[in-house]
């Protein structure tokens, strides 16, 4: 899920999209799984200028061995890139009833990277498969640490 073909690809993507609006700063958002691609997506530009992640599966290896999984030989994983992103406005929303990826996997992540700017938050009640769009609409609002920009 997390190959090198499938994040250059993301991160193309990405550069397809950002050769439209160029100079708009870009914010990637990523949810579960969507959480790792963003963070290894940023890790290799620098134009992003906020990481946002629900429920965010920021250390695979972890989270495999938490549910006793084989790992995917292939994939990379997102806290190896932490340190790279100290310096980048990030917010990590974690669910306090979330079993898939728990809000351990969050602190390590900032932990990993050292940064000031990094902040997670837990949201008490949440499951992994809760309605987390619901709730999306105020987490966009929420500001970003290090950063006077909002969206």
């Amino acid at each position: 899920r997390f190959a090198e073909t499938v994040i250059a690809a993301m991160n193309q993507a990405v550069s397809h999209y950002a050769k439209r609006v160029p100079g708009q700063p870009i914010h990637l958002v990523g949810f579960s799984g969507g959480a790792a691609v963003a963070a290894l997506i940023a890790a290799r530009r620098d134009d992003v200028v906020s990481l946002r992640t629900m429920a965010g599966n920021l250390d695979m290896d972890e989270v495999n061995r938490i549910h006793r999984v084989s790992a995917m030989p292939e994939s990379l994983n997102a806290i190896d890139v932490a340190p790279r992103l100290s310096g980048l406005a990030q917010v990590h929303y974690s669910g306090g009833d979330d079993t898939v990826v728990p809000f351990d996997i969050a602190q390590r992540f900032i932990k990993a990277s050292g940064g000031r700017c990094v902040h997670v938050h837990l949201v008490p009640g949440l499951a992994h498969d809760g309605d987390w769009q619901r709730l999306w609409p105020g987490f966009l609002n929420d500001p970003l640490p290090c950063s006077d920009s909002q969206r």
